[in-house]
């Protein structure tokens, strides 16, 4: 098969959760060692002999795509492909005679608008979801839980709707290096702490998880440190108070996400010695990241997927994390779960997980055993699959 693939957004200077995904799954099915030819159409990237660059700035294309529909990806290949594969939603156009497979992460953006600001709102708008969706020969997943949103918002046929977990890079194991030691220094990080690996932005609960971590520290007088790794998001100043502020005793974040007790408060307030901000951190410094933790929290109101979580079982670190979305499906009971909608419940899951070496090391030896279920070599094989079915269909 000639497979073409849109990779335009690994041109970004930090690579996203989508980049990873994108990124880890060409290398697993480039290493299959089918006959397959791909071709990739990038902006900015180096160029290969498999890869066309765009010599047209994304803006541009952008703005030709939504207004007249054009140019069409396919065209733009070296040789007309047998299968297009989109590996997020992008202003992009297809010639009606080439199928196409699209993955959708997640349907965040459609489930919880309030959550994104109002730029990616119409981002989302402008792109033709919709029409994406309708127009796929095929829509990957990562999990059922996504699968049944896509059916649910979009109509899609079932049939048409594959789930294809994502994997997980090999590096993240239970055992220490040389390099954890280095990472730890470099970071600063604290001798015991709670850690959170994501985009800071309101969908992840970041301010719930500052409030529970602060009710623990005040309730049982534990000097437990939290580490958030990730850069900043779209609507993230709740977040950025919160992690600025020290706040008395007995004032509480109890509930919905957006509901901040720091506008009781004055502007000028003490930072919290206890929080931890790493900004983005590269990818070869998570796994040390990981197992350095005492354990991790993830309390996201929707995940499609949830790979940080995937992550942090496969470096043995104990999980706490939602009970919503795709989440208990990815655990499978390898995770203390908690409404993350409900701060004392996020802190309750913490206290149980403190306060029990022997629960620990049972999440320890069950998240690893889940963790070996996942590899990119697995998902590379099923997405292989999905290609070859869209272009057997086609061909008939």
């Amino acid at each position: 098969m000639k497979i073409l693939v849109d990779v335009r957004h690994l041109s970004d200077a930090q690579k996203t959760g989508v980049g990873e995904y994108t990124s880890e799954l060409l290398r697993a099915l480039f290493a299959l060692g089918t006959e397959d030819e791909y071709e990739m159409v990038s902006m900015g990237m180096k160029p290969s002999p498999a890869q066309t660059r765009l010599r047209i700035p994304n803006k541009i294309l952008k703005l030709t795509t939504l207004i007249a529909r054009w140019p069409k990806l396919d065209l733009l290949a070296k040789a007309k492909p047998d299968v297009v594969w989109l590996p997020n939603l992008n202003f992009t156009t297809v010639s009606p005679s080439v199928p196409y497979a699209l993955t959708i992460h997640d349907l965040s953006w459609k489930i919880f608008p309030e959550y994104f600001s109002w730029k990616m709102r119409l981002w989302h708008g402008m792109s033709r979801p919709d029409a994406l969706v309708a127009n796929a020969a095929a829509i990957i997943v990562p999990s059922t839980a996504t699968k049944e949103d896509v059916v649910r918002f979009f109509g899609k046929d079932g049939g048409e709707v594959h789930v294809v977990p994502h994997g997980i890079d090999p590096m993240f194991s239970p055992t220490f290096t040389a390099q954890d030691h280095g990472v730890r220094s470099r970071h600063k990080l604290p001798k015991r702490f709670v850690l959170f690996v994501g985009t800071l932005e309101p969908r992840k609960n970041v301010v719930a998880l500052i409030d529970a971590v602060d009710a623990y520290r005040r309730e049982t007088g534990d000097d437990l440190r939290l580490v958030l790794a990730g850069g900043w998001g779209w609507k993230s100043r709740a977040i950025r108070e919160t992690i600025q502020a020290e706040r008395p005793k007995g004032l509480r974040h109890k509930g919905f996400p957006f509901v901040n007790s720091l506008s009781l408060m004055p502007n000028r307030l003490k930072p919290a010695p206890w929080i931890h901000v790493l900004g983005y951190v590269p990818s070869a410094d998570r796994p040390a990241l990981y197992r350095a933790a005492t354990v991790f929290a993830w309390p996201s109101a929707y995940e499609g997927f949830g790979l940080p979580v995937l992550e942090a079982m496969a470096s043995g670190t104990p999980v706490i994390t939602s009970h919503t979305s795709s989440l208990p499906e990815l655990t499978a009971g390898a995770a203390i779960f908690a409404n993350p909608f409900r701060t004392e419940e996020i802190a309750m899951a913490l206290r149980e997980v403190m306060s029990s070496e022997t629960l620990r090391d049972r999440l320890r030896r069950a998240g690893l055993e889940r963790a070996r279920e996942f590899s990119w070599e697995k998902a590379a094989r099923e997405t292989r699959e999905v290609f070859t079915g869209v272009n057997s269909t086609t061909r008939l």
